[in-house]
């Protein structure tokens, strides 16, 4: 895929109804499976959030770090967060226009034995 496609991907699932009560949320892995250097993912995401903070503005920036603590602790996350946590440290979230949803863009780089892949997010589900 390419920016222009993955932007597109994400049009669509800010669109997309959400199939039930309890899965308030749509997820996707954007850019290619394989890079040839993990540099080029990051690369990649920054590229989708120059694009993306030209729509929408200047993203939230948050770390999950004490959301994995309070996993840890045994407290119930939603998702997509709980998700979210598992793979990345570092996010960023956009909250839309509609007020209801929001965008969360991340890089899944925390299984050090896959390479890092960029990751979206679309929930009407605040962050815990």
């Amino acid at each position: 895929m390419d920016i222009a496609e993955d932007l597109a991907l994400i049009d669509l699932l800010c669109a997309r109804d959400f199939p039930a009560k309890r899965d308030r949320y749509h997820t996707a892995w954007l850019g290619p499976g394989d890079w040839p250097d993990a540099s080029d993912c990051y690369a990649y995401e920054a590229a989708l959030v120059e694009r993306l903070t030209q729509r929408w503005g200047e993203a939230a920036r948050w770390g999950t770090v004490t959301l994995a603590e309070r996993l840890g602790r045994g407290e119930e996350i939603p998702e997509p967060w709980a998700t979210l946590t598992a793979l990345a440290i570092d996010v960023r979230t956009w909250d839309l226009s509609d007020g209801i949803r929001r965008v969360t863009l991340a890089v899944a780089d925390q299984d050090e034995e896959n390479q890092p892949r960029v990751w979206v997010a679309v929930t009407e589900t605040a962050p815990p």
